[in-house]
């Protein structure tokens, strides 16, 4: 019980200890707090609008938007973190672009990059399947319609049956394979 007490109590205090060391590093560090809050919009709107579980679209924003702050924080720092600095950087329009680009190349990425890893995926998928049809016709032409399931039983048959019914049925054998193999992965 008193564990339980003084784990509340941590994550209790945790919150409270986050919000005194922001608002200690705000006044420590304004120009650069200016800067990442006006620079970091697109990131809070993107935690904002973001539903989906793992908040992805907030991680990609983020990132984007992070890298796009990144050279005017360099610069910033280097001479020598001062207020109006940080102000010609927000009233700068080249810095407007850079960041808020960066950040909607972070949306391009959330909403594009599924379809793209989807496209991939299915053309791996489409030659597996025709790569495993060759192995197949291969296989037919070495050791002939025996192979086939339910062709030891029925070899006598197929030999007066066309081509086309021995395609069909390896091309059966070769979807019943596929679909076994997505069942194991």
């Amino acid at each position: 019980m008193a564990k339980q007490n003084a784990a509340r109590k941590r994550r209790l205090g945790s919150p409270t200890l986050i919000a005194v060391t922001l608002v200690g590093t705000i006044f420590a560090a304004l120009p650069t707090a200016t800067l990442l809050f006006i620079g970091m919009a697109p990131t809070l709107v993107a935690f904002i609008v973001d539903m989906t579980p793992g908040r992805y679209l907030t991680r990609c924003v983020a990132g984007m938007n992070l890298a796009g702050l990144a050279p005017f924080l360099h610069n910033l720092w280097m001479k020598g973190n001062t207020m109006s600095l940080a102000m010609n950087i927000v009233t700068d329009v080249f810095a407007w672009f850079v960041i808020y680009g960066a950040s909607a190349l972070g949306w391009l990425l959330f909403l594009g990059l599924p379809g793209a890893v989807a496209m991939v995926r299915t053309l791996n998928g489409r030659r597996r399947i025709y790569m495993l049809r060759e192995k197949q016709k291969q296989l037919i032409n070495e050791w002939g319609d025996s192979i086939l399931p339910g062709g030891e039983a029925k070899e006598e048959k197929a030999a007066d049956k066309p081509a086309d019914e021995a395609r069909s049925r390896a091309a059966a054998a070769l979807d019943s394979a596929i679909r076994a193999e997505k069942a194991i992965s």
